[in-house]
């Protein structure tokens, strides 16, 4: 009997942080709306989320959320979890103007950090979320082998690397820099990417090359040019100004059309190849 209570109340808990999550939602709703999607994405200590909005006047993509509807995500997130298949890394809620609402959760699709939804669920556009990322979720929500998706193995590798965190004095500018740590977490996954039962099988420059290929890939103009006079203020590389590039123009295309992007992008690899050198002595084999 008191096994069938538990879970009842486990039941009426999860319809209580339900229902608390929409009713926040739809407190955020803008004037004539009709249809609404939330994706929440978290792995870690990170989060994020991105909604569209049906109105009369077309589609939006805010309101953003209030610091009541993050908690009340993770808030779900972590009492849904359990010891045998971890824990969700993408939640959708569809509601409607009515109060009607549905939620649908995906605990095995390999996450992709939103940056723009559609009315359907459907991340548009994303970012990569990091290896070191997964690898802290899952020390915090662990799965067994039977629930621990194939890509997840995969990304993880049968023989993870340890990195200990120290910085060459010319890089030394860059360590205490929020964007400069997270190319190092990209450094760091591509080492491992490129390791084997025997160890590292990369080279500094070839990492580099990977690292150069990504930013390009999934930033935008006014990003990698922050990265790029970020590195310039620790004396690394020299920055050229002058990019007529819109700043939320994609990187990938702004190289065609402005040189001043291409200069920048360009010297951005010597900083790259120093940094995956150091890290390259920093890879300790974990087993």
């Amino acid at each position: 009997m008191r096994l069938r209570t538990e879970r009842l109340n486990s039941v009426e808990d999860l319809h209580g942080l339900q229902n608390r999550l929409a009713t926040l939602t739809l407190d955020r709703m803008p004037s004539a709306w009709s249809r609404a999607t939330s994706v929440f994405v978290n792995v870690g200590v990170s989060s994020r989320l991105q909604r569209a909005v049906l109105t009369a006047s077309g589609m939006t993509f805010g309101p953003p959320a209030d610091l009541a509807e993050w908690q009340a995500w993770k808030d779900l997130r972590a009492f849904m979890s359990d010891a045998d298949h971890g824990a969700w890394f993408t939640g959708r809620l569809q509601v409607e103007s009515s109060g009607a609402y549905r939620f649908d959760f995906d605990w095995d699709t390999e996450p992709q950090w939103p940056v723009q939804a559609d009315l359907d669920g459907n991340i548009v556009q994303s970012e990569r979320v990091e290896t070191t990322q997964l690898r802290e979720d899952l020390k915090q929500h662990p799965r067994d082998a039977k629930t621990t998706p194939e890509w997840l193995v995969q990304r993880l590798a049968a023989n993870p690397l340890r990195f200990v965190d120290a910085w060459q004095p010319a890089l030394a500018p860059l360590a205490s820099n929020e964007n400069w740590m997270i190319v190092r977490d990209m450094i760091r996954d591509a080492i491992q990417a490129g390791s084997d039962d025997d160890g590292v099988a990369v080279e500094a420059d070839q990492v580099a090359e990977v690292v150069s290929s990504e930013l390009v890939g999934s930033t935008r103009v006014g990003q990698v040019l922050r990265l790029c006079r970020e590195a310039s203020e620790g004396g690394l590389i020299e920055f050229r100004p002058g990019s007529t590039a819109d700043a939320v123009e994609p990187t990938s295309a702004a190289l065609d059309d402005d040189e001043v992007v291409r200069v920048n992008v360009e010297a951005l690899m010597r900083p790259l190849v120093a940094l995956a050198s150091q890290e390259l002595l920093n890879a300790q084999s974990a087993s």
